[in-house]
């Protein structure tokens, strides 16, 4: 799974927000975009390309960046997307405390993660993302540890945002 983790920037703009039930708990997060080293960055992006085409959102618990519960869902797909298409891979993952972990991750879960993509419309350099999604996250004291299949919890959420288009 890759995450967008960046210092910290100057200010930063709504794009739109995950909301979530985290082990049966309504949480939301909100996208952004924000000024950093004199550009526009956006933690919700879509990239598509000839062989991977890749789709990363990332949400803050306020509406400006932090690296303290980080809640991010990505997702690649083989080839340029369609609607419809299988991805590739879901990768799904909440950062409650930072990047020093715990890490609560689907990857290695025993149930996949799954989303279904309700509508994801490009208009040149931006677009609109509106995605259910369900996982099983599981925890993981450290990135590099293995995924403990014993002490996971679901969650299952909406992503309604606009999207950089790269």
């Amino acid at each position: 799974m890759m995450a967008l983790w960046l210092p910290l920037p100057v200010a930063a703009e709504g794009l739109g927000r995950i909301t979530a039930y985290l082990a049966g708990e309504a949480e939301e997060w909100h996208t952004i975009t924000m000024e950093q080293s004199g550009r526009k960055v956006a933690t919700a992006s879509f990239e598509q390309g000839a062989r991977l085409t890749e789709l990363r959102v990332q949400g803050h618990p306020e509406p400006r960046f932090t690296s303290r519960d980080v809640f991010s869902v990505d997702v690649r797909f083989e080839g340029p997307f369609a609607p419809g298409a299988e991805p590739l891979s879901v990768d799904v993952m909440h950062v409650p405390e930072g990047m020093g972990g715990p890490f609560w991750t689907s990857r290695g879960a025993a149930k996949p993660a799954r989303i279904d993509i309700v509508e994801l419309e490009v208009y040149g350099s931006y677009g609109r993302l509106v995605a259910t999604f369900e996982a099983e996250l599981c925890f993981r004291p450290i990135i590099s540890s293995a995924t403990d299949t014993g002490n996971c919890r679901p969650v299952t959420g909406v992503i309604e945002t606009e999207i950089a288009v790269e």
